[in-house]
């Protein structure tokens, strides 16, 4: 029986296989972005795009101010307590 000369062959094969696994990859990334809501602006200040004038500067200086002065009031001691004993 005739043997055929199969040099470089598994060079092609792992071209393939590297293609399928980018497909599956890129579909997979689609899938999941998917389903993830748009992001929103949370705050009731409302925030230029661009800062272009002294305004738009001290508008977005209240919301910022507005924001962080919101994540200080949600903190909970206790919880982050138990998050750092659970680290140790």
């Amino acid at each position: 029986m005739k043997r055929l000369n199969q040099t470089g062959s598994h060079v092609v094969a792992l071209v393939l296989f590297a293609l399928v696994i980018g497909v599956v990859a890129f579909a997979g990334y689609k899938v999941s972005q998917s389903g993830k809501p748009a992001q929103t602006v949370s705050n009731k200040t409302a925030v230029p795009e661009t800062i272009t004038t002294t305004k738009d500067l001290d508008d977005t200086s209240a919301a910022l101010d507005n924001e962080s002065s919101q994540v200080d009031t949600n903190l909970d001691s206790s919880s982050l307590d138990a998050d750092l004993n659970s680290m140790l």
